[in-house]
């Protein structure tokens, strides 16, 4: 009886350890782990000339009381849905910094490349090259970061995850304040339709 149970607590002991091990091998290989693909060249064009116009929408800030409110932007119907994506991103990027409703972006953030990969996770990834260290805080990291996860994933039902890299790496923050992480966006409101909308 008792090497039956050495033998039992033996066996149960490495199917243990195989599920630990698969466990582990399967969370490797989730969505926090991104590869750069459906991403063109830098140089091919998002759109051409004839493809339809689009309203999306991004979180903007409301000058004077910090309110958020939905901001209108066009695109261009572009045939691939990641050349849509990106033109969502630059517009978010390169939105209105004065006037009623400006985008919580930090002054000389870019776009390094974008990339979507086939399980639904958007990667934005940016350059703090031309940021000055001290230009933004906890607030304007937070709202921006928040802004940027939503302008893909209220726009795009494809978009299932969102992840920022920073100079293509991960890193803790993007400007020393707010966590930066793979943001799920399952259960995310569908499109934004504010009648607070500035275009």
């Amino acid at each position: 009886m008792k090497k039956f149970s050495f033998k039992f607590r033996v066996i149960l002991g490495v199917a243990l350890l195989a599920c630990v091990l698969v466990i582990g091998f399967l969370r490797n290989r989730s969505l926090d782990r991104f590869e750069p693909v459906h991403s063109t060249g830098t140089h091919s064009p998002l759109f051409e000339p004839g493809d339809k116009a689009s309203t999306i929408y991004y979180r903007g800030i409301e000058e004077g009381n910090g309110r958020p409110l939905n901001v209108a932007a066009t695109i261009r119907l572009s045939k691939s849905r990641y050349n849509q994506m990106k033109q969502a991103v630059l517009a978010y990027l390169q939105g209105p910094r004065k006037g009623a409703a400006q985008v919580p972006v930090p002054e000389g953030l870019t776009l390094n490349e974008f990339y979507f990969t086939p399980q639904g996770a958007a990667v934005v990834d940016l350059s703090v090259a031309q940021v000055k260290p001290a230009s933004f805080g906890f607030y304007e990291e937070a709202q921006f970061i928040r802004g940027m996860v939503e302008v893909l994933a209220h726009n795009f039902f494809e978009v299932k995850q969102v992840k920022i890299l920073v100079d293509g790496q991960d890193a803790p923050t993007l400007g020393g304040h707010y966590a930066l992480g793979t943001s799920d966006v399952a259960g995310a409101a569908p499109a934004m339709t504010n009648p607070n909308v500035q275009r």
